[in-house]
This record gives C-alpha cells, sequence and structure tokens, in this order.
C-alpha cells in the first residue's frame, strides 16, 4: 500500500517568497534561521530576567539589550544578569535564617 500525495498544491503558495536561484534560496534560509535565533534569544532573555529581579527598569534595559545586539547582546546580558534567581534568593534566605535560630538555641 502506497500513500503517494501530492504536495504541490499546498506548497506553491509559500514557495512564491523564495527565489528561483537555489543560490539565493539557501541565503534566504540562513537568513530566516538567523531570524529564528534572534527571537529566541530575546525570548529566552526575557523570560529569564523575569524569574531574576523585580526592577522593571532592569528587564527593559535587558530585554532591549538581547534585541538590539542578537547574540553579542545576550552574552553581555549573560554577564549582567543576577546570579541568583528570586525564588533561589527567598529559599537562601529562609535557610540562613533556620540555621542562625538553630546557632541562636545552641548558645542558650
Amino acid at each position: 500500500m502506497s500513500f503517494n500525495f501530492d504536495l504541490q498544491p499546498f506548497v506553491d503558495p509559500f514557495l512564491v517568497f523564495l527565489a528561483d536561484d537555489p543560490v539565493l534560496r539557501v541565503l534566504q534560509g540562513g537568513i530566516f534561521l538567523a531570524g529564528a535565533i534572534a527571537v529566541y534569544l530575546v525570548f529566552f532573555a526575557t523570560r529569564d530576567i523575569l524569574t531574576r529581579t523585580h526592577s522593571f527598569w532592569y528587564m527593559l534595559a535587558c530585554i532591549v539589550l538581547t534585541a538590539a545586539l542578537p547574540v553579542v547582546g545576550f552574552f553581555l546580558y549573560l554577564l549582567i544578569r543576577p546570579v541568583r534567581t528570586i525564588r533561589e534568593r527567598e529559599i537562601h534566605r529562609m535557610l540562613s535564617q533556620m540555621t542562625g535560630s538553630k546557632k541562636q538555641k545552641k548558645q542558650s
């Protein structure tokens, strides 16, 4: 049993945007890939900075930096972002309070 579907009528409207020359088509594919990577980096940085700070201006600066300079800006973002997330800082604060209260009980 053979499933031979003719996809040409479905694919034709999308191929209108691509060049007939194979070299230009590869170039168009590369530009599309670079754009997809840039969008991914902006979304990743946005999601990450939202978990690391409450400062709107710091978030905005990091997102704009990543969007304006996609690859270089993303690496700069990785250098300037807070080391811990808000949740990690809260857990660390609670643990230090717990260990501090245990030390105080031992001393008394």
